[in-house]
């Protein structure tokens, strides 16, 4: 599988590199700081009840090689952190369906994509007039 560099993501997610790291190969992607793995980049996502733009210091102390944020970074940290890859987007989930784009445009194979729920609702009537 081909591991992209920092630089290439910039491209892809038309971000903006806040280091010197331009040219590191990103392993793998983490949202969650405690499972970050050595090589990692960490993708600050902000949901409903976690800001993921609060644990940067965290993956960054933890391995990650750098963190995909969509929040202003303070000097301190970015100085402190210069051999990491800190790149600023607008918005790190559009950024990730961006990265998840492109890594599938590299690939020539069919997608299949199976959906649904089991049991969602425990007698459900469907319309042949059945108890599922």
């Amino acid at each position: 599988m081909n591991n992209l560099r920092v630089n290439e993501i910039v491209n892809i997610c038309k971000g903006r590199i806040l280091t010197q790291c331009k040219n590191i190969e990103v392993m793998d992607f983490s949202k969650d700081t405690r499972t970050i793995k050595q090589g990692d980049l960490h993708i600050a996502i902000k949901g409903d009840n976690i800001d993921g733009n609060n644990f940067i210091k965290e993956a960054l102390d933890k391995g990650a090689i750098g963190c995909l944020v969509d929040k202003e970074i303070e000097n301190d940290l970015i100085k402190k952190y210069n051999d990491k890859a800190i790149i600023k987007v607008e918005n790190t989930i559009k950024a990730i369906q961006q990265i998840a784009k492109y890594k599938r445009s590299l690939y020539n194979i069919p997608v299949i994509a199976v959906t649904g729920s089991v049991r969602k609702n425990k007698y459900k009537r469907c319309n042949c007039k059945c108890i599922i």
